[in-house]
């Protein structure tokens, strides 16, 4: 986890606990660190768990792209390619494919050590403050 910082989160996003951070040349990248509290019945990280970072991770990349926009999901696509095993570091591989006034549509891959175990794209509605009339 070099050069990873951890940063706490609010609301439901929280329930995956902290959200790794880095700045990169070409932007951010997003990572969470799970353990057997995020894990199903089977001892498997949940897989509601890896959507819910996806939707967050995309999210906050078509927030940064809109200039911290106020954003929203849209759709949200997702396959399961493997299972993942408690400790895991997850790592969003992600790019905004095309964006709008209005509408990005962004994809990513979720990856444990260089590994794809979960992949997804989605749409996101962008919503700008009006300027105020006083």
């Amino acid at each position: 986890m070099d050069n990873w910082t951890r940063r706490e989160m609010k609301g439901i996003p929280a329930s995956l606990e902290a959200l790794w951070t880095q700045k990169g040349d070409d932007g951010w990248r997003y990572a969470v660190k799970l353990d057997e509290s995020h894990a199903n019945a089977q001892g498997l990280i949940h897989g509601g768990v890896l959507m819910t970072f996806m939707d967050h991770a995309l999210s906050l990349m078509v927030w940064e792209k809109s200039d911290r926009a106020f954003c929203s999901t849209v759709h949200l696509d997702s396959h399961f390619l493997s299972a993942v095993r408690p400790p895991a570091f997850v790592e969003l591989e992600g790019e905004i494919l095309k964006q709008g006034r209005n509408l990005a549509f962004a994809r990513g891959v979720l990856k444990v050590e260089g590994k794809a175990v979960m992949e997804g794209k989605g749409v996101w509605s962008i919503t700008r403050p009006q300027p105020s009339d006083g």
